[in-house]
């Protein structure tokens, strides 16, 4: 069974939206309970938290709408290594040198950092 990325982020970002959800709702379920029972002084405790909360659910909706397309390309994690091959590909790129992507077999030039193919960071 293959490793699932994008279902594993997915599934980090609902959790991370229904905690701080969670939390919101506690937050003022405490501040209602704590003017209900006339200590106003628990409110200390629950309107930073309520505060805190919207804050943390305000950043994870700010996540979820980031696109994967114009982040930047993250550097190269060993287990997203293709299958090996024989040879890499020699693709006859404009200005490929005489090295070649480890991860999608494109012509890079010495002096590049990243791979204008994969967007990988080589070594």
């Amino acid at each position: 069974m293959d490793w699932d990325r994008e279902k594993e982020e997915k599934a980090g970002k609902a959790i991370g939206i229904g905690s701080s959800i969670f939390g919101l709702l506690f937050a003022c379920f405490w501040c209602v309970a704590a003017v209900s029972m006339g200590a106003w002084f628990m409110l200390i405790f629950g309107i930073p938290f309520v505060g805190m909360m919207v804050y943390r659910l305000y950043l994870c909706i700010q996540y979820a709408k980031t696109d994967k397309k114009t982040s930047q390309p993250k550097e190269a994690d060993p287990w997203d290594r293709p299958p090996a091959m024989d040879s890499p590909k020699q693709e006859n790129t404009a200005g490929s040198g005489n090295r070649f992507c480890p991860y999608c077999g494109g012509g890079i030039q010495e002096d590049f950092e990243f791979c204008p193919k994969c967007g990988r960071r080589q070594r």
